[in-house]
């Protein structure tokens, strides 16, 4: 196989070396975040009992969602009863989330929370052909509004919760998109 070499002038060649040493920046500091996240101390109990949902219409809790893990990694859908549809972007954001689900079960709790009713849950996973990811209704509970999501609900989230014996406590809650390295957000493997 013959290589190519194009030819590149001057101010190009400046500028990509300006683009590598930003980028390579970039990775550092996303790196340090990563680690101070991950040490952040316990962070506020959140009741575990909170009843939830499912898309099918089975009552669970808090509980039942971490399931065997010590950790959760919850997205929450910006799509409730004020809204006709979720937020295209968001729930693009699930159609990328649904594909990893299968690796991250291996290592944390996952779902999708929404304060939409659980049906408009369960036509919304089927329309888009989720076929991994877990939509849990926060109806009956108050889990989003004690998450203080509800105030801005047309903007996603991710939250991520530890369980200690049986309590639940969040670690890490942020706007960070799913580009995010998902890794990065949970404090240790589980």
């Amino acid at each position: 196989m013959n290589t190519v070499h194009v030819a590149a002038s001057e101010d190009y060649r400046r500028a990509r070396a300006e683009l590598l040493a930003a980028e390579r920046e970039l990775r550092a500091a996303a790196a340090v975040v990563a680690a101070l996240r991950a040490a952040l101390p316990p962070g506020p109990e959140v009741d575990s009992s909170s009843p939830l949902t499912t898309a099918g219409g089975k009552p669970i809790t808090l509980d039942d969602v971490f399931g065997e893990h010590r950790t959760l990694l919850g997205y929450h859908l910006a799509f409730d009863a004020s809204v006709d549809e979720p937020d295209e972007a968001s729930a693009r954001e699930v159609d990328v989330l649904d594909a990893q689900v299968p690796w991250l079960r291996e290592r944390t709790a996952i779902a999708v929370f929404a304060p939409a009713a659980p049906h408009r849950l369960a036509r919304l996973a089927q329309r888009r052909g989720w076929r991994w990811i877990v939509p849990i209704s926060t109806q009956p509970g108050e889990l989003s509004d004690r998450l203080g999501l509800c105030a801005d609900a047309a903007e996603p989230a991710l939250t991520v919760l530890v369980r200690e014996g049986t309590t639940a406590r969040l670690h890490w809650h942020g706007r960070a998109p799913l580009t995010a390295r998902l890794m990065h957000l949970l404090p240790h493997p589980s």
